[in-house]
């Protein structure tokens, strides 16, 4: 007698309810909020590579499976993603040699305006669970100019911002 064996396809698409999608919501609000402090924070920079960053929307990548979106400069590389549960988290990971070359000021400046905007407050929905900071440095500006030179695609986009005249 044959027996017949089932095998199981396991999917990698997630249930959100409602309160889970007003979560993960909050927390792109979050994303938008900390990255548009990382635009303003490179604007005193003369040198154009400084003020440059990258905006990849993982969404628009059929390849892609739980990345949103990232933000990726000389300094920092800032990513959305949703966990297999599909809750979803900011990850902020600093570069070594911006430390190396002009100090930890920069990035303790974003680093306070990215708590201050995730931190859980009286009558807000608490999303401070969301962050997670890689505090061992790494090398995110070799990734930062192979995306540069990768160019612009359709779900790459190169921004530089104005300097800011002193």
């Amino acid at each position: 007698m044959k027996t017949k064996t089932r095998t199981e396809t396991k999917t990698k698409l997630v249930l959100v309810n409602a309160d889970l999608q007003q979560n993960n919501d909050l927390v792109e609000q979050a994303y938008t909020a900390i990255t548009n402090v990382a635009s303003d924070l490179l604007k005193k920079f003369e040198l154009t590579k400084y003020r440059t960053h990258i905006s990849v929307e993982h969404c628009k990548d059929p390849q892609n499976t739980n990345l949103v979106r990232e933000y990726i400069c000389f300094f920092w590389n800032i990513t959305i993603s949703n966990s297999k549960e599909g809750k979803s988290y900011i990850f902020i990971s600093i570069d070594e040699s911006g430390i190396e070359k002009f100090g930890s000021g920069l990035t303790n400046l974003l680093l306070r305006s990215a708590f201050k905007i995730t931190e859980s407050l009286e009558g807000k929905q608490s999303i401070e669970y969301s962050m997670r900071v890689n505090y061992m440095p790494m090398d995110i500006h070799n990734f930062f100019y192979r995306r540069i030179v990768e160019g612009e695609t359709d779900f790459v986009s190169l921004f530089t911002v104005e300097h800011l005249q002193s």
